[in-house]
């Protein structure tokens, strides 16, 4: 008994500490259980057409044959604020029904609950779900008379046997039960009265500039609330966001990727069905997904819709919710009414809340409120030094910030506050300076704007971690930590994750863990290259310089609105002599060294994993060799590695020609082999994974046949059709043989996406076309 009595005190201990992990354990997602569920019929095709805002979808690893079961499903709740309400759901057609095996034991059982008809415009929807354990009846929810495209709140609280079965019965409605989540009632009765749980809200900015923000030195605090919670923070110093516009910066820091190295691009909004299949045919660890399978409640609130799969524009990430508000101006106040409401809802809960307010984003529109604090903040002597744009972009600023001192005044009224993670940034800055207006301003046709340049002001952002109470006093300080130096948004999910315990074994996030040198109260590493990605272009920053490339086909830049057109296909600036950025160096003879150390430190990094379009040139015979090719890339044209012998040129982003010339051929003395000039191998990198390309090989003068892909097939010119033909996941066997050209997509960023079954029959295929004469080897 007594070593009973004497090992209590240990098993108390245990049960707290486990208590203190145990958000990352709970609730039960039903789904994420679905792929272990047992439907009554498989669902693989889309039922409902006529509904376009949803995608199946893409976080419950279902088959094919299954993909529509898990729908992630939008409905348009507002139309007066176009408020798209989409929750991750499990489908339901009428007569479908899941079992869920599940561990004994009572639940809350809490849901969002939608209906749709069968036809686009049934006037009515009806139907019963019921709750089943064991075939023991549970509960019944009678939805006759619900309004159609509405999400309906349903909790009970539900006592398990050892599964779950949910049936609909409906003669003509679909149901979508959106983020059904089990709650065990003794992990909430734990919870709640022993600890608040350590909640995270990730704040983003829309085009905040550093700069801007009194934490970071502007004279006037037109920012009071973020200024505060600056103090009480992990404050990074001098941070960059790792895109100069809204979707190749998120996806980032969301992934701690860059944005092309996850397949998407950033080039424009539109996210093609390529990209889809390389983001979505690879393994992606992502904020909303590393949360959600930790056992937090995922949620974005925000006014854009790259985190909304249905748009063609953006991904689904895997959040259980989002509220997305598509009218700008009113949207700022609805959107942080909502977060409040979340933040009461959820507060005896562990959740992860993104919330994204689109001020002070363009159009600078602030309510007359805010402009007046912030004349009266800001003396006329200064205040009308700025350009209108910028007087109205203060204003803004401060408006931000007035709501995010509502959310946090709630948050202290809740008494919440202290153990909530709270991350405040920005996805990129904002274009004011006059010397730097050197762009197309295609989208905003102003200066005013971002996603066209890399000058600081619109890459440098806020960016501060303030820590639950608890764990600050874990590591002895709850005062502000300063991280000096350059750093990057790449660093922001690994380390949120790392203070909260939650980074996942061998993921694939790819930043600095800030977290654990602070926590060990060690040196941090060091950022040494930042690499930003814009439209068709892109930088990489040191302490020392800056150094800017565009891609070919979109170096031509201009200097006014009327424009005065220009080539410009690098800059370079010296940052320890040109802080503003103002002198580029790689058009003077005096930055030749510092271009020349730039260019390989890029090449050495090698930032973006890219498919290559390899070339190869056979050697030729002839005393004098003139060899010529014309392409067009379908990927467009990235960058290219050549040996000094050949020549390339870019007539615009998909065109390239190739040219090697060679007169003399150095032979050993008394040497017997044939006059031969040496081949040469090139690769060309491409922006897009698209596999395909159009060209024509010819040497002196006359065209010859090319042979292109895994088989090495013979063409005069392109055929059409070819991108399944062309890409080869090795090199082809007797290329270096090869007595003409050849050319294939090694299709090292995207793959083939060959099957081993596919494989088989490419062998198979390939004997035929070697019996038909198509293949010589």
């Amino acid at each position: 008994m007594r070593k009973i009595l004497t090992f209590a005190p240990i098993l108390c201990f245990c049960l707290i500490q486990c208590l203190n992990k145990s958000e990352s354990r709970f609730p039960v997602d039903l789904v994420l259980e679905l792929k272990n569920a047992k439907p009554k019929f498989k669902i693989g095709t889309d039922n409902r057409t006529y509904h376009w805002k949803k995608n199946p979808g893409r976080q419950s690893g279902l088959p094919l044959s299954r993909k529509w079961e898990n729908t992630q499903i939008t409905f348009n709740t507002n139309k007066e604020i176009f408020l798209n309400h989409s929750l991750d759901s499990i489908y339901f057609p009428p007569g479908q029904e899941y079992q869920f095996t599940l561990p004994k034991g009572r639940y809350k059982f809490s849901s969002l609950v939608g209906l749709l008809g069968e036809k686009e415009f049934q006037p009515n929807v009806s139907g019963k779900l019921k709750l089943y354990t064991q075939s023991q009846f549970l509960e019944e929810w009678d939805f006759t008379g619900t309004t159609k495209e509405q999400w309906n709140k349903k909790e009970t609280f539900v006592t398990l046997e050892g599964d779950l079965r949910l049936v609909w019965e409906s003669k003509d409605s679909d149901l979508y039960i959106g983020e059904p989540l089990l709650y065990p009632k003794e992990w909430l009765d734990k919870l709640i009265p022993t600890q608040k749980p350590k909640s995270v809200i990730l704040i983003v900015v829309d085009s905040a500039r550093k700069d801007f923000i009194g934490a970071y030195g502007f004279r006037h605090s037109v920012t009071p609330n973020i200024d505060q919670m600056a103090k009480e923070s992990v404050f990074f110093e001098n941070p960059f966001a790792n895109g100069n516009w809204t979707k190749p910066s998120m996806m980032s820091f969301f992934h701690s990727e860059y944005s092309s190295n996850l397949g998407l691009g950033n080039s424009w909004f539109s996210t093609k069905p390529y990209q889809r299949k390389v983001y979505y045919g690879k393994k992606r660890d992502n904020l909303a997904k590393t949360f959600r399978e930790s056992g937090y409640y995922s949620k974005t609130i925000m006014n854009n819709v790259f985190f909304l799969d249905y748009t063609t524009v953006g991904l689904d990430l895997g959040f259980h919710n989002s509220y997305q508000v598509g009218m700008d101006i009113v949207d700022t106040e609805v959107l942080t009414n909502h977060a409040i409401e979340f933040v009461t809802e959820k507060k005896d809960i562990p959740y992860f809340l993104h919330f994204n307010l689109n001020t002070p984003h363009a159009s600078y529109s602030p309510p007359p409120e805010d402009m007046k604090v912030v004349r009266s903040i800001i003396p006329d002597s200064e205040f009308f030094r700025y350009e209108s744009p910028v007087q109205r972009y203060l204003g803004e600023m401060h408006y931000t910030d007035r709501e995010i001192g509502r959310l946090v005044t709630k948050l202290k009224e809740l008494g919440t506050y202290d153990e909530t993670m709270i991350i405040v940034t920005g996805d990129h800055g904002e274009l004011f300076s006059p010397e730097h207006d050197y762009s197309y301003h295609f989208i905003m046709q102003t200066r005013f704007g971002h996603g066209e340049t890399h000058y600081d002001e619109e890459i440098n952002v806020p960016y501060f971690i303030k820590l639950p109470k608890s764990r600050a006093d874990n590591i002895g300080n709850n005062n502000q930590i300063r991280i000096p130096g350059q750093s990057s948004l790449l660093s922001l999910a690994p380390t949120i994750l790392g203070f909260l315990d939650l980074l996942p074994k061998n993921s694939t996030y790819q930043g600095v863990d800030y977290a654990s040198c602070i926590r060990n109260a060690s040196p941090c590493p060091k950022e040494t290259y930042i690499y930003t990605e814009g439209r068709m272009s892109e930088s990489v920053r040191t302490e020392k310089y800056k150094y800017i490339r565009r891609y070919p086909g979109f170096t031509t830049v201009r200097r006014t609105s009327a424009g005065e057109p220009h080539t410009m296909t690098e800059e370079l600036y010296d940052l320890k002599q040109d802080p503003k950025e103002l002198r580029n160096l790689s058009l003077e003879a005096e930055g030749e060294t510092l271009l020349q150390q730039a260019r390989a430190d890029f090449r050495r990094e090698n930032f973006l994993k890219r498919n290559g379009l390899r070339i190869w040139i056979p050697p030729c015979e002839q005393t004098v060799c003139r060899d010529t090719m014309s392409m067009s890339v379908q990927g467009s044209i990235y960058d290219w590695i050549a040996p000094p012998t050949v020549q390339i040129a870019s007539g615009s982003a998909k065109t390239i020609s190739v040219s090697k010339e060679s007169n003399d051929r150095k032979v050993p003395l008394g040497s017997r082999e044939p006059k031969q000039h040496l081949p040469a191998e090139i690769i060309l990198k491409t922006v897009n994974p698209e596999l395909g390309a159009f060209f024509q090989f010819t040497r002196n003068g006359k065209t010859i046949p090319v042979r292109f892909g895994k088989y090495g097939l013979e063409f005069q010119s392109s055929m059409t059709h070819i991108e399944d033909l062309i890409v080869s996941e090795r090199q082809p066997d007797g290329l270096y043989e090869s007595p003409l050209p050849w050319v294939y997509n090694d299709g090292a960023f995207s793959g083939s996406g060959e099957s081993e079954v596919q494989k088989e029959m490419g062998k198979e295929v390939k004997k035929i076309l070697e019996t038909w004469g198509y293949i010589h080897e």
